[in-house]
């Protein structure tokens, strides 16, 4: 079973995210989540669990890791040029490292599938009718649809809207998001 490393911002990130990659893949897959607590954490500390994941697999390297981290609001070019320069000069030659910039935020691959949100709410949801790649605050926009729904957001609650969402009509609602997908499916 191939094995990914994932450096991510916080515990939200490390909880569905997986979910998502496993729905990219459609297989079976081990990953090794490391949360950093937010963007500037993520920023300094992505470089020493790149290193640590040369053995994190029982001694052995990963067999790829990504490092994703949520645009907001910033340019994702810049800030994935900014990721890049911070492993200038070091080899990975046993695992394949991708960079990749969500637009916005993971809350707006979570609102393009309003049929899991209302799964996980157990209340009908309707749907965002806007570009969710162009919503400023996705987290809030999605707070505020689980608050009617009286469901408070939560880690596990991102977790669980994951596993149920479809991920082609993520793919189909947020056009960024196939390029996250191809980075987890290319080796």
């Amino acid at each position: 079973m191939p094995t990914y490393g994932i450096v991510v911002e916080g515990d939200y990130d490390s909880a569905a995210l997986p979910e998502i990659i496993k729905k990219c893949l459609s297989s079976d897959i081990e990953i090794i989540a490391r949360p950093c607590g937010d963007k500037s954490q993520l920023m300094k500390k992505f470089p020493g669990f790149l290193e640590a994941f040369r053995y994190a697999k029982g001694g052995a390297p990963v067999d790829k890791a990504l490092v994703i981290r949520d645009a907001d609001n910033k340019n994702p070019d810049e800030l994935l040029k900014k990721m890049k320069s911070k492993i200038a000069g070091r080899n990975y030659l046993d695992f394949e490292v991708k960079f990749i910039i969500i637009v916005q935020e993971l809350e707006t691959w979570l609102l393009a599938d309003e049929n899991a949100i209302s799964k996980v709410s157990g209340k009908t949801v309707s749907r965002v009718n806007e570009d969710l790649e162009s919503i400023s605050h996705p987290k809030e926009k999605l707070w505020d649809i689980l608050s009617v729904a009286g469901l408070p957001y939560t880690a596990e609650v991102a977790r669980k809207i994951a596993k149920e969402s479809d991920i082609f009509r993520i793919e189909n609602r947020c056009p960024k998001f196939k390029e996250f997908k191809q980075a987890v499916i290319d080796c």
